[in-house]
């Protein structure tokens, strides 16, 4: 079985690392390709629909500059390759429309920054199948 892409969509460094630190120190197999804009993002899935690389979730952060975590998933509404992909939103506001607005462009999950470690484990452990041992 193939191991499971996850596309991570930040553009703070920061951020960007502690995701990919707590991915490592997680029990789960997932791949990870890291884009730092909504263009890149863009290109990246344009790209994996063609080769048919296509990420299995999408960690969207909202607030990035050019094209924003919301202009992405409006975009991708339109792309009939998209429909499989959940899109889970990080972002640093908790107000309710915001929330309510990536609801109703298909999130299927919102994280307020800073992310607390369990919930992005338990996120995790959702989308990414538990690591094995090797066989003896």
């Amino acid at each position: 079985m193939k191991t499971p892409l996850i596309l991570l969509v930040e553009d703070s460094d920061d951020d960007a690392f502690f995701f990919e630190r707590e991915l490592e120190k997680s029990e789960v197999s997932c791949s990870l390709q890291h884009v730092g804009n909504g263009v890149e993002a863009v290109e990246f899935l344009r790209n994996a629909s063609e080769t048919g690389e296509l990420p299995q979730t999408i960690f969207l952060d909202l607030k990035m500059p050019v094209l924003n975590g919301f202009e992405v998933l409006d975009w991708m509404r339109t792309q009939t390759f998209a429909i499989p992909i959940q899109v889970i939103v990080l972002s640093g506001s908790d107000h309710d429309d915001d929330k309510a607005r990536a609801a109703q462009l298909g999130a299927v999950d919102y994280l307020v920054k800073p992310i607390r470690v369990s919930d992005l484990h338990r996120i995790l452990e959702h989308v990414c199948p538990p690591q094995t041992g090797v066989a003896g």
